[in-house]
């Protein structure tokens, strides 16, 4: 029996906001009925519309961080290796994570996905997008997110193995696959939008239990709640065609020049603790 072209998975906790963006993302990618939501937890309901989605509740999550990350990643690698014997591609990733084709490369998603070839995944190139200190709308749902939010860092943690087409499994919060090397894409890039709003961030914080839950989560959420509020003084920012060289010169290297697990961080002397300050191009305005 053929496979189906491509499908979408996430999993959520106490998200909203950003669950409806990924559905109306995905779903105009590879259909609505083909997006898979694992919903952590059975002690809340998503607020948004879930029709023709499939859904399960995953119960007995750990509610702490590493473990929480390590037992995701196990969760969702075996439900992704499970939907691929029914499709081509299977795209994976958090609900806050929206990836898209570079304009320039003028391909369509099937035609994009090719590039996977015998390898069966490739590295989104990560852009973590940041509210910026004269960026006064507010996120809305009912508008584009990349126009309204114009600066990020290209950074070595958000660029990220998001689909494959053979058999892989994700570690690590899904930012590597085991025994597999950065393999970078010619056209992807992947928008993390967690600290795009200084609003939408802090509301999610509080959904998700506050200062109540672990404080390994606390810390984390703490600590990225900060980086926007370090954004305003982030000063000049690359040029994206030389952040991007730059990107794929070191992000997918050791030290030692030997392929890498997992992205590692630009030595270039401008490049800052999140990664490389950029500002998003104005082909990508009105993508996610």
């Amino acid at each position: 029996m053929p496979k189906e072209f491509a499908c979408a998975l996430t999993h959520v906790r106490h998200e909203g906001f950003f669950l409806e963006k990924w559905i109306a993302h995905y779903s105009a990618i590879v259909g609505r009925e083909n997006l898979f939501i694992v919903i952590d937890g059975d002690d809340w309901t998503p607020s948004v519309d879930l029709n023709g989605i499939t859904t399960e509740i995953l119960h007995d999550a750990p509610r702490r961080r590493i473990q929480n990350d390590r037992f995701m990643a196990s969760e969702m690698s075996r439900r992704a290796n499970t939907l691929r014997k029914s499709y081509d591609f299977v795209i994976r990733g958090d609900c806050d994570e929206y990836v898209v084709i570079d304009p320039e490369a003028g391909l369509d998603w099937p035609t994009a996905l090719q590039e996977l070839g015998e390898e069966g995944y490739v590295f989104a190139l990560g852009i973590d997008v940041v509210h910026g200190p004269d960026e006064n709308t507010p996120l809305a749902l009912e508008h584009p997110f990349i126009g309204p939010r114009r600066f990020g860092y290209m950074a070595d943690t958000y660029t990220k193995p998001f689909v494959i087409s053979r058999w892989n499994n994700w570690a690590g919060g899904a930012h590597r696959l085991i025994n597999r090397p950065v393999r970078m894409s010619a056209h992807f890039v992947l928008f993390h939008m967690a600290l795009a709003d200084h609003q939408v961030a802090h509301d999610r914080l509080i959904a998700r239990g506050g200062t109540a839950q672990h404080r390994s989560f606390v810390g984390h959420q703490t600590d990225r709640l900060d980086a926007i509020v370090a954004a305003g003084s982030v000063g000049a920012v690359l040029d994206f065609a030389e952040a991007k060289d730059i990107a794929y010169q070191q992000f997918p290297y050791d030290s030692d020049g030997s392929p890498a697990k997992r992205p590692r961080k630009s030595s270039d002397p401008r490049a800052l603790e999140q990664g490389l300050p950029i500002e998003i191009p104005e082909r990508f305005m009105g993508l996610v």
